[in-house]
């Protein structure tokens, strides 16, 4: 299921082009035009190679000309159709940073460049290569951890795996982003990474047979209210980036602490192969000022029902605490379609904070606020997602429809929205409030 209709987009552009370069020789190179080695590439490197570099999401490598020359046409047509790079925050809403999308002239660069004949141009031109050492996103870690023992999942039946792993380090650490790499991205549903400093991940382990213990929902151990800032380094979904923080800010990772992956697989009928998730991560390069939290809005107390196409859930919370919102990552399943947040100050204005109106699960992530937005005392948090539980949603895993609710399993429903926040007037080493730093309302 995952990225059925836009591999099918890219299959029909690329058999396209086969047919047309059989039947109609490429046109003669236009001395002049954008090049590969001038132009082009430089589109590619602000915009496609993140994930068009070996080893990664994407189904080939942007990297290089010979690694481009044979897709020309798809491209081409992806570009223009606006199906990649792809980006499901509307413009309208929120500003953030390295958003991934083409502006007009890049896109007419692309085309033209295409129909020139997909000019090489001087390799003298060529900017520095970008570094995906490893086939990390973002270069070679700082750290990477991975489950000693790989494990394979059952064949059918969603499983929710934690994998406990030492950290091993000395004193604490500050994060500045992390990667995750699924073993299998063909059954890997989501991945959370959770901080233990306690211990108790390797007991519910070694009481586990085999690698690893099964845990739905939470990681299985309690995590202490005095903790917040060291509960989550985040996670991963279908489509995600990793997301570089401003150098003021970061996420804790404690010494000695173990970090808990919590893979939820999804095999859908398809055969598994062992799985072997790692997370990579990279720490701040200085002591940050303030921590990163990360707390959600979401409502789970729904049922969307049968051959409803436009089915609304919403969330609304209060803040108690004054903060500033750095990142913000919705999450649905599969009869999601749109996901809108917004933030009602006291005085009436409001802010839209994240529109996302053409929802797909295979391209999830966080996204980065080019500035912080500033969260007010008594700011109403809200949250409305739609979902369409009807036989014209193709991604409905029921047939014919049934009534769906929260749950765990891939085919169950979520509403949630996750904000990594700092709190005002909170630094490094201060404690938290006792005050709820979000409330829901009823």
């Amino acid at each position: 299921m995952r990225r059925i209709v836009l591999a099918s987009a890219f299959v029909f552009a690329l058999v396209a082009a086969r047919q047309r370069a059989v039947l109609h020789p490429p046109p003669p190179q236009v001395p002049g035009g954008p090049t590969f080695s001038k132009e082009v590439v430089r589109i590619f490197q602000n915009r496609c190679q993140t994930c068009h570099h070996p080893g990664d999401i994407a189904p080939f490598s942007l990297m290089t000309y010979a690694d481009a020359a044979p897709h020309t046409d798809a491209i081409k047509y992806e570009t223009q159709q606006r199906l990649m790079p792809p980006w499901k925050a509307t413009p309208a809403c929120g500003d953030f940073a390295d958003a991934r999308v083409l502006t007009q002239d890049e896109i007419d660069t692309i085309a033209k460049w295409v129909d020139n004949g997909a000019p090489q141009g001087n390799v003298a031109d060529l900017p520095t290569p970008l570094n995906f050492d490893g086939g990390w996103a973002l270069g070679q870690p700082d750290l990477v951890l991975s489950y000693a023992e790989a494990y394979k999942p059952p064949v059918t039946g969603d499983m929710y795996r934690c994998f406990p792993i030492p950290t091993n380090l000395p004193a604490d650490m500050y994060v500045s982003a992390i990667d995750i790499k699924p073993g299998d991205r063909e059954t890997v549903h989501h991945v959370i990474a959770y901080i233990d400093t306690t211990g108790d991940s390797q007991k519910l382990d070694e009481a586990d047979p085999g690698p690893g213990y099964t845990s739905f929902g939470g990681p299985g151990f309690t995590i202490s209210a005095s903790s917040l800032g060291a509960t989550t380094l985040g996670g991963w979904a279908p489509g995600a980036r990793p997301v570089v923080l401003p150098e003021d800010v970061a996420l804790s990772l404690p010494a000695q602490s173990r970090v808990v992956l919590q893979v939820h697989y999804h095999p859908h009928g398809i055969k598994t192969i062992p799985d072997q998730t790692q997370i990579g991560i990279y720490y701040a390069k200085k002591k940050p000022k303030q921590l990163i939290y990360i707390l959600p809005l979401i409502n789970q107390d729904f049922i969307i029902p049968p051959n409803d196409p436009s089915y609304k859930v919403p969330a609304t919370y209060t803040v108690g605490w004054p903060a500033h919102l750095y990142l913000i990552a919705p999450h649905m399943h599969l009869l999601g379609r749109k996901m809108n947040v917004n933030a009602t100050l006291v005085n009436g204005e409001k802010k839209c904070l994240i529109n996302v109106d053409d929802w797909d699960f295979n391209w999830q992530g966080q996204y980065r606020f080019s500035e912080p937005v500033p969260i007010p005392y008594h700011t109403k948090l809200s949250l409305e997602a739609t979902y369409d539980n009807s036989e014209g949603n193709l991604r409905n895993p029921n047939h014919p429809p049934k009534a769906v609710s929260w749950g765990e399993q891939t085919t169950d429903e979520m509403c949630i929205t996750f904000l990594g926040v700092t709190l005002d007037g909170i630094t490094l080493g201060q404690s938290l409030p006792k005050t709820p730093v979000f409330t829901q309302d009823r």
